[in-house]
């Protein structure tokens, strides 16, 4: 792998520790079930929902629902995550996609959260996304095999040759990527492969803090031709207009909705509703 999951600083220090930890899985994961049999599995998968479209196509802002146990920055969320519920939920409530953690570490996800999520959302036309820390294309195979519409691609953790080969892999397994960048350095390499969705988290890696501000910054050097995605820090519809007002067709809101309880239908409803003038994928 190059120099996948390379950083610089102490600002990386979690992304560092959770790569390690994947690298270490993935090994595991090559000897119990080789590459070829995952290859194999994909004649079964279940078919794909165009990501992008999907989130294009929708009047408005368009809202990615995610779903986790827990996280580095906020500790425990629902240790009895029933996914199957929660995807019901979010679909009914008007999510045009839903993002599931599949790292198991650290978000205490899994490949079968994936699957059952998949089997919900796919008879609903609603799209998923495989939130996790991908540096090796065995993942990118599992992904398409475990049901995933789209992957999550991380610039902090991959060098440019990796970036371009694993997007690659993507869309010639159908399968759209949400490539994510913290900063306009990250961006620049995010735009080397031509990526056709843009997410620009608002968390702040250092002290795993958030601030709107950071898309409001980034987002005017995003290419029209690549959806926008805002990701991280909105608690609420008028958030979600602020990041609207801002360039982003789609926003990805995971803490917030893992937090609301009952209240988590009604968030995601309020979210979806959001219309801003201009706004277009």
């Amino acid at each position: 792998m190059s120099e996948a999951g390379k950083s610089t600083g102490d600002e990386s220090g979690i992304l560092d520790r959770i790569v390690a930890a994947r690298l270490g899985r993935i090994e595991q994961s090559k000897r119990d079930r080789p590459l070829a049999d995952v290859k194999a599995a994909l004649a079964d998968a279940a078919p794909v929902t165009p990501f992008r479209e999907t989130l294009a196509s929708k009047p408005g802002i368009s809202v990615i629902a995610e779903m986790k146990r827990s996280s580095p920055s906020a500790g425990s969320l629902e240790s009895d995550l029933d996914p199957v519920m929660r995807a019901g939920m979010y679909c009914s409530a008007g999510a045009a996609a839903i993002s599931v953690l599949t790292e198991p570490d650290f978000f205490g996800g899994s490949n079968d959260d994936l699957r059952r999520v998949k089997d919900v959302a796919g008879q609903r036309g609603v799209a998923v996304l495989q939130k996790d820390f991908i540096v090796d294309e065995y993942q990118v195979y599992e992904a398409r095999s475990a049901g995933a519409d789209a992957i999550l691609l991380i610039i902090a953790i991959l060098d440019p040759v990796t970036y371009s080969s694993l997007l690659e892999t993507a869309h010639e397994l159908g399968m759209s990527a949400l490539v994510e960048v913290f900063d306009e350095q990250e961006l620049a390499m995010a735009l080397s492969a031509e990526p056709q969705i843009v997410g620009v988290n608002n968390r702040n890696l250092k002290t795993l803090q958030t601030s709107l501000s950071v898309f409001e910054r980034v987002s005017p050097k995003v290419p029209a031709g690549s959806l926008k995605v805002a990701e991280s820090g909105m608690k609420n519809a008028a958030d979600v207009e602020r990041m609207g007002q801002a360039g982003a067709k789609a926003v990805l809101v995971g803490e917030s909705l893992m937090r609301a309880g009952n209240d988590a239908a009604g968030l995601v409803s309020a979210m979806s509703r959001v219309t801003v003038a201009g706004a277009s994928g």
